[in-house]
């Protein structure tokens, strides 16, 4: 997710580049900014809201570009399972057994690319969880400044070989899609 803020700081500073070359900045994602997981089972939804205060930090951002598309090199995330919190302790036990928290106790993001629209990115990102990576396309809304740059991205769980819990001897199934929802504030760093 954070890469997602990575690249609004690349698309500012877009109009600057000369095409190839490689243009290093530090962004810096406020706590106005936020994230959480949406789920639903065949009974309920459930959210999963991640701790803002540990998003707030200073991110180093490198990029390149060729025509309306940016390159980034190792802009990087990772949010600990455990800053996650889904609202009681049967969830979110629920969610680090899912997760495999113990084993893997991080969810990894990775920014690729970003192809900058009137009113819109096109992102591509990669997503480590439980070990298993996965790259995505993402569209992320912004008014055509750095922030707010909000977006959602559905995955399904059974890509990165998880199982959805069933709970009460199958009576309570949690669905397999999931929505990663997003808001970065960003400030770009002199």
């Amino acid at each position: 997710m954070r890469t997602l803020l990575n690249f609004v700081l690349a698309a500012l500073c877009f109009s600057f580049i000369i095409k190839g070359e490689i243009i290093q900045r530090e962004v810096l994602i406020t706590n106005e900014s936020f994230l959480y997981i949406k789920g639903t089972s065949n009974i309920n939804t459930f959210t999963c809201v991640y701790d803002a205060a540990t998003l707030s930090r200073k991110v180093p951002v490198q990029f390149s570009h060729s025509n309306n598309t940016m390159h980034f090199k190792n802009v990087k995330m990772q949010l600990q399972n455990k800053g996650f919190n889904c609202g009681n302790r049967g969830i979110n036990n629920d969610f680090h057994d899912l997760l495999q928290t113990n084993k893997y106790p991080n969810i990894n993001f990775e920014l690729l690319s970003a192809t900058h629209y009137k009113n819109s990115i096109q992102t591509q990102v990669a997503i480590e969880i439980a070990g298993i990576k996965r790259q995505y396309k993402v569209s992320v809304k912004t008014n055509g400044e750095l922030a707010p740059l909000e977006g959602v991205l559905c995955v399904n769980i059974t890509d990165f070989g998880l199982t959805p819990p069933k709970k009460m001897m199958g009576m309570i199934v949690v669905r397999e899609d999931i929505e990663i929802v997003f808001g970065f504030d960003l400030q770009v760093l002199e």
